[in-house]
């Protein structure tokens, strides 16, 4: 061993002193290890524990310490001398055998509870200390940090595959946010990721994990970044790789606590978990610090930055976002008195993006906006408090889909009990952006649905409605199918039909397939626009992933348009199918003997404005065969049938009108020549890829 230089007992070697000391026990039973992370190749199936504590903070980049042990844990047997039964280690031997054993047993509990003791007294040393004891694993299963015994992250029912992101705040050691990115799947996450740290304040403590797999789609640029925090493996993670990083940004500094690393052996295994064990000293104060104006709205604006981080628009010093919710009235000063529910969970940051697309909408009355909240989660909460709106929120019940098919059922009661002079309710969700004539769009509609029967709800979702398959702002459509995603319902169906019946926490059922059971439907319709009013951008739900984002959902239409003029008395039963049988009778029949798929870039001719029709094999109303085949072929949603009216389907292809009846199936096959095929796509084709 080599010899100690004179001088050196000071700072680091010195509080290991004073720690064994505390703690009672021998220098052992405290790991400080100063060198470098390096990876480990252990066999053993134990997550490989990296142990790094008190680490300086003088230098301009710290890379900490690291070890690895197997857990140990006191053994224990039938007929044992006892165990530790408080934290001052005495021993309990009220049970214990007689002779030598007793003596043997005694001895290994004794190291067993000092080891124990000595643990608890450290503990208590970190936090009397200011001290923050910080252990992050990283797993194939799951992703856990725990902060001073406290474990803060755990399995959940939200995809968590990908990086995962802790922030906590450097003076109280708070969890400021909590954010994980599907750096696995999504392209687009690791520029997410790069946003995210870079809106963080100076000095935040950074905790990294990888759940799963976090390689796949993980950036070079994203993997610069975090190396130029410091990490010396980000570069190295590869395929089911995991990996756990704790950095703090402190005065242009990147400060290492700890880093741990496992590859993966071979492409069908992950890598072993690791976990992390480090400590970090609180500063005494912040070096974050706003001059914003004396107000109430700086108040607000001060809580919610004091305690979460992440949103750098709402935190900035310079020039932060407005937090006024004064969306304009509609032309003739007034706005629609119904109720408005947005349907959140914890998803904080999607509920933002959310609201402040609301505060645009005409004819939004503030004061009938509610907020409910799946579970008592503070952060959402607190985003909705920021712009003063009414926040409800209960406690979950049920699991997965259940659980938000319960969360509506709550939601929709509170909202007709707590405003019984509504007839209508419109329900919103926490991750769509909202046109500006949302409203405008349901209030020229209403009256349809009070004095047509025939009428299921009115949505501001087309499930058709790309930017390649949708052209009129003004167009309106009747479907059997019911959209959601942003719609009215109506008391009386509520009340009398679907409240009573509606699935128990008990019952694995998805609220909007449920409403869709032709038990509850009742051939009824919903009244859709060609155009959204609505745009769905989540893409971390129970429901929807990365991948289903960008394929599905990513490329639909928004309106943008506002005092758009409807033509309602259209959307009565009767006169739609007067409608419909204009069209079809105007419409030019396109060219049957060429495949729709085969030809893409001209089965519709390159003209505009035209109103095109074409016929395809639909042998009874639940064959669609065929039609799946065409809505592949066309990027439209395919799935499963919907937005079809009496088996006959309308979109925009190249600014035409495209009607396309299945036959025999629709009642419109009627009109069909005698000596005209339908067209017939048996084959399962392949959906093409979206264009860049």
């Amino acid at each position: 061993m080599a010899k100690r230089k004179k001088g050196i007992c000071r700072g680091r070697v010195c509080l290991v002193v004073f720690l064994v000391f505390l703690a009672g026990t021998s220098l052992l039973n405290v790991m400080f290890i100063l060198q470098t992370t390096s990876r480990t190749t252990s066999a053993e199936k134990e997550p490989m524990e990296y142990d790094v504590r008190f680490h300086s903070l003088t230098t301009n980049s710290v890379s900490s310490s690291v070890n690895w042990t197997k857990e140990r844990k006191p053994s224990s047997s039938t007929g044992t001398a006892g165990s530790c039964n408080d934290v001052g280690g005495r021993l309990d031997t009220s049970r214990a055998p007689h002779g030598a054993q007793v003596l043997a047993n005694r001895s290994q509990n004794k190291r067993a509870c000092s080891q124990a003791n000595a643990a608890h007294r450290l503990m208590m040393f970190l936090k009397e200390s200011h001290y923050l004891d910080i252990e992050v694993l990283s797993s194939k299963e799951n992703v856990t940090i725990t902060i001073n015994g406290q474990q803060r992250v755990d399995t959940s029912e939200m995809l968590l595959r990908g990086l995962n992101v802790m922030v906590l705040n450097e003076v109280t050691g708070a969890v400021m946010s909590s954010r994980w990115f599907d750096t696995y799947e999504s392209k687009e996450d690791s520029g997410f990721l790069m946003e995210f740290l870079k809106s963080l304040k100076p000095g935040r403590i950074m905790c990294f994990a990888v759940k799963d797999e976090a390689s796949l789609s993980l950036s070079k640029n994203a993997r610069m970044f975090i190396k130029s925090l410091g990490s010396s493996y980000i570069n190295q993670l590869r395929w089911r790789g995991m990996w756990a990083f704790v950095v703090q940004r402190l005065d242009n500094r990147n400060i290492v606590y700890g880093e741990s690393f496992q590859d993966s052996p071979e492409y069908k295994q992950w890598g072993k978990p690791v976990k992390l064990r480090t400590s970090v000293k609180l500063l005494a104060e912040s070096n974050v610090n706003c001059n914003w104006k004396d107000s109430d709205v700086s108040r607000r604006r001060r809580e919610f930055c004091d305690k979460y981080e992440g949103y750098d628009r709402v935190c900035n010093c310079y020039n932060p976002l407005s937090l006024d919710f004064n969306p304009p009235a509609f032309k003739d000063g007034s706005r629609l008195k119904l109720p408005l529910a947005v349907m959140a969970g914890n998803r904080p940051t999607y509920l933002l993006r959310m609201l402040l697309s609301l505060r645009s909408v005409e004819g939004l009355d503030p004061s009938l906006v509610t907020v409910f909240i799946d579970g008592y989660f503070d952060e959402p909460s607190s985003v909705a408090r920021l712009f003063e709106l009414n926040v409800e929120q209960h406690a979950g019940s049920g699991k997965r889909n259940s659980r938000i098919c319960q969360h509506y059922k709550k939601s929709l009661t509170w909202s007709f009990d707590r405003y019984p002079d509504a007839d209508y309710l419109v329900i919103l969700e926490e991750d769509l952006d909202i046109s500006v004539d949302i409203l405008s769009y349901f209030k020229q509609l209403l009256p349809v649905l009070e004095n047509d029967e025939s009428l299921y709800c009115i949505s501001a979702w087309n499930d058709q409605g790309y930017d390649h398959l949708a052209n009129d702002p003004a167009m309106l459509y009747r479907v059997e199918t019911m959209p959601g995603l942003g719609w009215v319902l109506n008391r009386k169906l509520y009340k009398n039909e679907l409240e009573k019946k509606w699935p128990r926490p008990d019952q694995s059922a998805d609220w909007d397939m449920w409403m869709r059971l032709p038990s509850n439907r009742k051939d009824r319709e919903c009244i859709i626009p060609d155009i959204s009013r609505t745009y769905h951008f989540g893409a971390k739900g129970l429901n929807v992933g990365s991948y289903m984002q960008n394929i599905y959902f990513k490329q639909h239409a928004l309106n943008n348009e506002t005092n758009v003029k409807l033509d309602v008395e259209k959307m009565y039963k009767n006169n739609y199918e007067k409608e419909i049988v204009r069209l079809i009778g105007e419409a030019k029949l396109l060219n049957h003997s060429k495949n729709p798929c085969a030809n893409l870039q001209d089965f519709v001719p390159d003209s505009a404005g035209e109103t095109y029709l074409f016929y395809l094999r639909m042998n009874n109303p639940r064959d669609y065969t065929t039609w799946s085949n065409v809505a592949r072929c066309f990027r439209m949603w395919d799935l499963d049938p919907r937005g079809f009216h009496k088996s006959m389907w309308r979109f925009w292809i190249k600014k035409n009108h495209i009607l396309a009846v299945g036959c025999p199936a629709s009642v419109y096959c009627k009109n069909k020549p005698q000596d005209l095929e339908p067209i017939y796509l048996p084959n399962k084709e392949t959906r093409p890829k979206d264009p860049v």
